[in-house]
């Protein structure tokens, strides 16, 4: 074996060396990114799975035009009123919202009761309520009041 053969052998082994040095923190960088991601994932189900809401009454008063959505959070997970979202007839709307009759609360916490309170003219057939956390429930709605 000749000096060249020598040499090539030393520039392919330290070509070997710096690959080895480039590509082993990208796969545990890798590695570690996809864990974090199990992780939040496993976190945004165990949030999902421990969230329940249910629909008391969905009532629309026609004299007032007014609707007006009771829901119970039935689970164990706080929520934020102002993360969950009111659609009426497939349409989002922007309603206002009292927490255990206080306008100023936002947390939603199991036990209590959200009440969605929203003008419209015309009588709505059916709404739709989503929660953060992508629990979601449907309902008809009740009209009352019919002039």
């Amino acid at each position: 074996m000749g000096f060249s053969a020598s040499g090539a052998t030393a520039v392919i082994f330290i070509g070997l060396l710096v690959s080895a040095a480039t590509l082993v923190p990208a796969v545990q960088d890798a590695r570690e990114a996809q864990r974090d991601g199990l992780t939040e994932r496993d976190d945004r189900m165990l949030e999902q799975r421990n969230t329940d809401i249910e629909v008391v009454d969905a009532v629309y008063n026609d004299t007032e035009e007014r609707l007006v959505v009771r829901l119970d959070n039935t689970g164990t997970t706080t929520l934020d009123a102002e993360e969950t979202d009111l659609l009426v007839d497939g349409e989002y709307v922007g309603p206002s919202t009292t927490v255990d009759g206080d306008g100023t609360r936002s947390l939603w916490s199991p036990g209590t009761r959200l009440v969605f309170t929203h003008d419209t003219t015309t009588a709505p057939d059916r709404v739709h309520v989503a929660t953060r956390p992508g629990v979601q429930v449907a309902t008809n709605v009740t009209v009352t009041g019919v002039n």
